[in-house]
């Protein structure tokens, strides 16, 4: 527990002064194993409870996959490319205005990781909730 509170502090550390595009590339590409490692143990666990909770929604035809096997490569792909986003705003950003703060870079990085959650989190959400529903008789 020690060791994972650590490393949660750790990822919003704001990057060392000076701050240059080569200090911050080097901070994002640093966070990238455990952005990937934290985004895929929530998929996970999302993945399974939204095809748990669609499988026994009673919507799916016969034959039908709950989850496009593309989905699960595409995925982590897609936020990888996102990821990298985050350090392709923060360096230009940084030449355009260079008294903007270190604490910048972990605050861009704490919205990208909840925003990347809440994408792998939404159908788990949603098929929960719609099951939830038909639980409580609100839903056929």
């Amino acid at each position: 527990m020690k060791r994972i509170r650590h490393t949660m502090q750790w990822l919003f550390t704001a990057p060392e002064e000076p701050v240059t595009p080569g200090r911050i590339i080097g901070w994002w590409e640093r966070r990238r194993i455990p952005f990937n490692a934290i985004l895929g143990i929530i998929g996970f666990a999302s993945l399974l409870l939204f095809t748990s909770c669609i499988e026994n929604a009673g919507v799916l035809q016969p034959g039908e996959d709950a989850v496009e096997p593309a989905a699960i490569v595409v995925v982590p792909l897609i936020a990888n490319a996102a990821y990298t986003g985050g350090w392709l705003i923060d360096c230009p950003l940084r030449l355009m205005r260079p008294t903007l703060s270190p604490r910048f870079t972990p605050r861009l990085f704490r919205l990208g990781l909840l925003f990347s959650v809440f994408v792998v989190t939404f159908p788990a959400l949603l098929w929960s909730s719609y099951r939830l529903l038909q639980l409580v008789h609100l839903l056929r």
